[in-house]
């Protein structure tokens, strides 16, 4: 039987600012990283000048994907 690993994304969604505060990550370039598509966004719909918000979730997935591991959702 293979181990079971529960995780859980307490935040699913950090606002830019957080986001760069608690990686260290410069705001400038988290705005690249977005603009090149490397940084998931929650879509703003018609509010273009909205709140950015980081998708925290869709980059756990991403992380986790990347190692060598099932992912059953």
């Amino acid at each position: 039987m293979r181990p079971s690993i529960t995780i859980i994304i307490p935040e699913p969604y950090l606002p830019l600012d957080e986001y760069c505060r608690r990686t260290g990550t410069n705001k400038e370039t988290a705005k690249n990283l977005i603009e090149y598509g490397k940084l998931p966004i929650k879509p703003k719909g018609l509010q273009k000048k909205g709140l950015i918000e980081i998708n925290m979730a869709a980059l756990t997935i991403q992380a986790l994907s990347e190692c060598d591991i099932s992912l059953n959702a």
